[in-house]
C-alpha cells in the first residue's frame, strides 16, 4: 500500500475560492453568502434542538430522542424495538435506553408478540400519548418563537429546502 498522499492538480486549485480554503467555517468576517452552509445546518440543529430539549425536560422527558419514540408508539402501528430502532435510526442499546427511562415513567408498556414470545412490543399508555401531546404542542411553541423574525414565505422555503436534502436518496 502506498504512503502517498493524492495529488491536487492544478486545475481542481483554479476552480476553488481561495479566500474559502483560508477562512474556517464561520468567523467574525463571514456573511450569509460565505458561512459554511454545513456549519449552519449544524448550528441551526443545535438551536432548535437545545429549544426542543427544553420543552422536553419541562414535560418530564429527557429529550428530543423520548419525544421521538413516543411518536412511533403513539401512531397505532405495532413495531418492534428492532423496527422503532431502525426506523428512527438509533442504536439498539440507545432505544432500549429510552424505552425502559419511558417505562420507569409510565410512558409505555411493552407487550408480547401475538406471534412470538420473544418479540417485546413497545405500545404508548394513556400517560404517554397526552405527554406526546403535550410536547409536540409545546414543540411548535417553541419553534414558532425561535422563528418568529423570519417571514412566513422564508420559513416554507427553508422547510422544502431542508425536506428536499433529507428525502433525497442516499449516494
Amino acid at each position: 500500500m502506498s504512503s502517498e498522499s493524492p495529488q491536487i492538480t492544478t486545475d481542481a486549485c483554479d476552480s476553488l475560492d481561495a479566500s474559502a480554503l483560508t477562512s474556517s467555517a464561520f468567523s467574525s468576517t463571514s456573511t450569509l453568502e460565505t458561512a459554511d452552509l454545513t456549519w449552519l445546518m449544524h448550528r441551526a440543529a443545535d438551536v432548535l434542538r437545545a429549544d426542543f430539549d427544553s420543552v422536553a425536560k419541562a414535560a418530564g422527558l429527557a429529550d428530543l430522542r423520548d419525544w421521538l419514540v413516543l411518536s412511533v408508539v403513539t401512531d397505532g402501528i405495532p413495531r418492534t424495538q428492532l423496527e422503532i430502532a431502525r426506523q428512527l435510526r438509533i442504536d439498539k442499546t440507545t432505544l432500549v435506553s429510552v424505552l425502559d427511562r419511558l417505562d420507569k415513567h409510565g410512558f409505555i408498556v411493552r407487550s408480547s408478540s401475538s406471534t412470538d414470545r420473544r418479540v417485546r412490543i413497545p405500545v404508548a399508555t394513556e400517560a404517554g400519548r397526552a405527554i406526546f401531546v403535550r410536547v409536540t404542542l409545546d414543540r411548535d411553541a417553541a419553534i414558532a418563537a425561535r422563528l418568529s423574525d423570519v417571514p412566513e414565505a422564508e420559513q416554507r422555503a427553508l422547510r422544502s429546502a431542508l425536506w428536499a436534502i433529507a428525502s433525497a436518496p442516499s449516494t
